[in-house]
């Protein structure tokens, strides 16, 4: 079962099985609803400052004293009162001045919101938003249609393209039918505001996109496609209720009632078949993750029809299970799209929901989580709390979206995705260091519809930004060592297509991509592909043409394999020697270790040292390990694709398109089934996106 609110809970397990939003009490009332999870006298840490409790992440050794039910039914007890404070404390904090960032109508929209969650200054917030709202409506009725609020330009709207969905949740939560606040809207705010989202929702959302062959079709990217759809549902549904908008005809002359029903099929398929192919595009993306997710929760709470509340109820409980497992103190690692080096502005979005001690908790561009009752499922609770640092090394293999389908001729905006995306996430993780980067198929091509010519069929959103490289896990620093590929940005947009990587466990093999003209097939807006060292306990050793670095307990070899290298001012990011933008195919070489494998850092670099390495301007042949492990990669030159052929790994080619879309110790499922598998220690469960209800 999904996770759900507090308010109707009997044991620990069953805080995330609950239904429906309940009254909203203070923090301190909510923990006293919690039932005691723990046998009698057994000790309960006390809570930081934050209100997070102190919990200790402990070391394999000593794994099975803290696998017992009493331990876990206290953690995620914990937990998810700590989770209620943090979240309490961030509202009080959002309205404690008479503005909230961001600045103009977004703070806005995330002030109001609060201020009627708290049930606190609500007058102010109600004069606010009817305000707002009468003057975009007299806005349209003197100078007619407006331009829509867009991610780049805020627009005329009572909110902004990323404030939508705080916009929609403060109507479906606080107006005079609501089943969860009902009343905090006054009736001529509620009005105003439902008329402005009428305005806004008739010309935008159209009939044609709503069918079961557009589940794959994106309005725009990923994240700005979860700012359409689901508002688009979430308004028509509530418009539908009442009979002032029942029968209202949009643009393309289908009516409100028409349009929620056709949303209503539209989601309910949605997330089934998300969580069957690969969950996201924009997987771990720095900038865009925190967009996307805001818009999971709303379609989990606020949806009137029970199956698409279940669904991505189950939806949000695979997405925190999936980003757990990959993640090493809340950090994703792996394979990430639109993604740089460093910190993700969604740890802060997530820390809200783990009370992570000493660790930042709070939404930088919504207050949908703090409104929210969601709790995570303990699987994921358990993966940060107990379970990591992993006792062995293991792998994780999830597929991923990414590889675009044939276009429609109907489409009006955005890309359609294939199902079956010849794209894998992969990891290797140790009890040291998690390694991981995208498998791809850099020659993977489509002819142009226009030219004929060969176009690269992987989307924008996909290849933009690719990172891969090595998170350090050590739980007895607050500091997050990493090792990973950094890409300069080149002089038009944001890089495209700029590398390519292959990986086989403790080994990856990535290449700079040259660009081709006007041709996709090549990179675009990409400078020089390196390699930065980040982190205070990092000590680093130049030797043999390796850099090679550690942190006591993991270690990395690093080598650029056509050429020297060279050291930025802070001796951080090392680019290649002699780079030519026009013509560079630098390929790199990562190859970790750790105490676990190899006992100390000179044995690591005995190791490396004695690795079999055959490097040609066409191929690389490296074999490694004791177990012989063999790595052949050709080189991918945009020029001549025919050349290409993708790599061997122990004499057998990569396979992009594996059999099951999530396969790792902990998650596991076949491509396309509606059943997943999670199994955590001694919890066990299947996420069955088949069932229909609550």
């Amino acid at each position: 079962m999904p996770g759900r609110t507090l308010f109707c809970v009997i044991t620990a397990l069953a805080l995330w099985a609950a239904g429906a939003m309940a009254a909203e009490p203070s923090a301190a009332e909510a923990q006293s609803q919690v039932p005691a999870l723990h046998a009698a006298g057994a000790p309960v840490q006390s809570p930081d400052a934050s209100g997070a409790p102190r919990r200790t992440v402990l070391p394999a050794a000593e794994k099975n004293e803290v696998s017992d039910k009493t331990d876990r039914d206290q953690l995620v007890a914990e937990t998810y009162k700590a989770s209620l404070k943090l979240r309490e404390q961030a509202l009080h904090k959002t309205i404690a001045k008479d503005t909230a960032w961001p600045p103009g109508v977004w703070g806005d929209n995330l002030w109001t919101l609060a201020a009627l969650y708290l049930n606190e200054k609500v007058d102010a917030a109600n004069a606010r938003l009817l305000q707002q709202a009468n003057d975009y409506i007299d806005l349209i009725r003197k100078h007619g249609h407006q331009p829509i609020a867009t991610p780049e330009q805020p627009g005329t709207a009572p909110w902004t393209f990323f404030s939508i969905t705080d916009y929609v949740r403060t109507l479906c939560l606080f107006h005079a039918k609501s089943p969860h606040f009902p009343g905090r809207l006054k009736p001529d705010t509620e009005a105003a505001m439902k008329e402005a989202l009428w305005l806004w929702v008739s010309g935008e959302s159209r009939m044609a996109d709503t069918g079961l062959d557009n589940l794959f079709l994106l309005l725009g990217t990923e994240n700005h496609d979860l700012n359409r759809r689901p508002n688009y549902y979430l308004v028509t549904a509530l418009l539908q209720e009442d009979p002032a908008y029942r029968d209202r005809k949009l643009a393309d002359g289908h009516t409100v009632a028409e349009l929620a029903a056709a949303y209503t099929t539209f989601l309910r398929e949605w997330p089934r078949r998300r969580a069957g192919a690969g969950l996201w595009v924009e997987v771990g993306s720095n900038g865009y993750q925190k967009y996307s997710w805001p818009a999971l929760f709303n379609l989990h709470e606020l949806a009137p029809d029970p199956v698409i509340r279940q669904r991505f109820g189950l939806l949000l409980d695979l997405a925190f299970i999936e980003e757990e497992q990959i993640s090493v103190h809340g950090r994703r690692g792996g394979g990430r799209s639109r993604a740089y080096p460093g910190a993700n502005g969604f740890e802060s979005y997530k820390n809200l929901l783990f009370a992570s001690e000493g660790q930042p908790a709070g939404s930088s561009h919504s207050r949908v989580i703090e409104t929210s009752r969601y709790q995570l499922p303990p699987e994921a609770i358990l993966l940060r709390y107990r379970t990591f640092p992993a006792a062995e090394p293991f792998v994780i293999r999830n597929r991923v979206l990414g590889e675009l389908e044939t276009a429609k001729s109907e489409d009006g905006v955005g890309q359609r995705l294939a199902a079956d995306s010849a794209l894998v996430n992969y990891a290797y993780r140790t009890p040291h260091y998690l390694l991981g980067s995208t498998l791809q198929n850099p020659a993977l091509a489509t002819p142009d519809p226009k030219t004929g010519a060969p176009t690269l069929k992987y989307a924008g959103i996909s290849r933009q930004n690719r990172a891969c490289g090595m998170l350090f896990d050590d739980p007895a620093r607050n500091e997050i060592c990493a090792v990973e590929a950094v890409i300069e940005h080149g002089s038009g947009g944001r890089p495209q297509h700029p590398l390519w990587s292959v990986q086989h466990e403790n080994v990856l093999v990535l290449q700079r991509i040259a660009p081709v003209g006007r041709s996709l097939m090549g990179s675009y807006s990409t400078g020089t592909v390196g390699i930065v060292f980040e982190g205070q306990a990092l000590q680093k050793v130049e030797e043999g043409g390796w850099i090679f670095a550690s942190n006591g307990k993991a270690f990395i070899g690093v080598k650029f394999l056509d050429g020297g290298y060279v050291w930025d001012q802070k001796q951080e990011l090392a680019t290649p020697a002699k780079f030519d933008k026009a013509t560079d195919q630098s390929r790199i070489l990562l190859h970790a270790g750790d105490i676990a494998s190899h006992g100390s850092f000179d044995k690591f670099k005995a190791d490396v040292f004695a690795s079999r390495l055959n490097v040609t301007p066409d191929k690389v042949d490296y074999q490694f390990g004791p177990a012989g492990n063999h790595l052949q990669v050709t080189r991918y030159d945009a020029k001549a694709l025919d050349r290409f052929t993708l790599p061997l790994i122990n004499d057998k080619p990569v396979d992009l398109r594996p059999a099951a879309t999530y396969q790792s110790p902990y998650l596991n499922g076949d491509f396309g089934s509606d059943k997943i598998a999670v199994t955590i220690g001694p919890l066990k469960r299947v996420l069955d996106f088949a069932v229909q209800g609550e």
